[in-house]
């Protein structure tokens, strides 16, 4: 483990760019306090509106009434406030950038003309499409970067030598399986984001389908909007996606799933939600796309799943056999604890953070 010089307390200003999204929370909060208990002093700052007020439907949101070219201003003006003592830091981590509009450059140049070392995080291809040219300009002058997996690190890599990845982890002291099985049927479960569910959740249709006709089951689908499925001879529940209930509605699953289309976007994602189902104990079926064929180990910890009749044969294989889904999921769990969790990350941070 590497440890901090003594008699230097390294300042960092972290700027997650939000307060609830997923990438901020798993990117950058959930290090605040273990930064702190290393040793470094953190500042964290994120603009006012934050770069997910629209997704915010859960929460009071006033600037939801505000015009956007108004919000958009009072978002800049915010976001160069955060800037205004950069010279007190050693290093600014910016998880993505730091406005998102492609027009707007000029805020990580500030932060790299200030001479601090500017640490550049991201978990998603945001590369692709707009955002391209904006990234090249500035990504070549920062400190490190530090993508998610790997197939973010190879475009990285052609714009800078100093790149090391950290994979999206969870707090393994958060995430923990529980000791009992909450009393029911089997649950089946499904995770994400309203803005997602209209891609994920066709691909499981069929299956699910299928798999009522021959089974007794419950298919969980946890996220911030109800999708409404009306699918036939399927027995399902919705579960609104809130922060206070996030870890309890997953640990109730039996079995959790993780769908993805193959495509440059989708390889880019970083398998948080195969990771929260295998922290609490529970076998992750996905499709094997990016870097969910590297946490998820086929038979051993999850089955990868390319077709319908793969998602069919694997879900059908863990109702069958209860004892292998019991080993699975604490196979599971040992996945994350070694590869996965805070305490993995942190000592990649603190290789970087010297």
């Amino acid at each position: 483990m590497v440890k901090l010089k003594k008699n230097k307390k390294l300042k960092i200003l972290l700027l997650p760019g939000a307060f609830h999204s997923p990438s901020a929370r798993f990117r950058i909060w959930q290090f605040v306090e273990p930064l702190k208990a290393s040793g470094y002093e953190v500042v964290t700052r994120v603009p006012i509106p934050d770069r997910n007020y629209k997704g915010r439907k859960l929460f009071s949101n006033k600037w939801e009434k505000i015009p956007i070219k108004i919000k958009s201003i009072i978002r800049l003006i915010s976001s160069m406030w955060m800037l205004r003592d950069l010279r007190r830091f050693d290093y600014v981590i910016a998880n993505r950038d730091i406005v998102p509009d492609v027009k707007i450059k000029f805020l990580e140049k500030i932060v790299i003309l200030s001479g601090v070392k500017f640490i550049f995080d991201f978990d998603d291809a945001i590369h692709l499409g707009a955002r391209e040219k904006k990234l090249s300009e500035f990504l070549p002058a920062c400190y490190y970067i530090t993508p998610g997996n790997a197939y973010l690190a190879e475009y990285a890599q052609k714009l800078n030598n100093n790149v090391k990845i950290i994979p999206t982890v969870v707090n393994t002291e958060k995430y923990k399986p529980i000791s009992f099985r909450k009393p029911g049927k089997l649950r089946i479960g499904w995770s994400g984001s309203s803005s997602t569910n209209i891609y994920c959740l066709p691909i499981l249709k069929n299956v699910i389908e299928t798999l009522s006709f021959k089974h007794d089951f419950e298919f969980i689908i946890i996220s911030d909007k109800d999708p409404k499925i009306n699918w036939i001879g399927v027995q399902s529940k919705f579960l609104l996606w809130r922060p206070e209930t996030e870890i309890t509605n997953l640990q109730h699953l039996d079995i959790g799933l993780m769908p993805l289309n193959d495509s440059p976007f989708e390889r880019g994602k970083c398998g948080l939600k195969a990771i929260q189902y295998m922290a609490l104990g529970k076998p992750a079926l996905v499709s094997p796309v990016g870097v969910n064929a590297e946490i998820v180990t086929h038979g051993v910890d999850g089955f990868h799943c390319y077709n319908e009749a793969d998602w069919i044969k694997y879900i059908e294989t863990l109702i069958l056999n209860p004892d292998l889904l019991i080993d699975m999921g604490k196979n599971a769990r040992i996945k994350i604890e070694s590869k996965y969790s805070v305490d993995y990350a942190m000592n990649i941070w603190k290789s970087i953070l010297l």
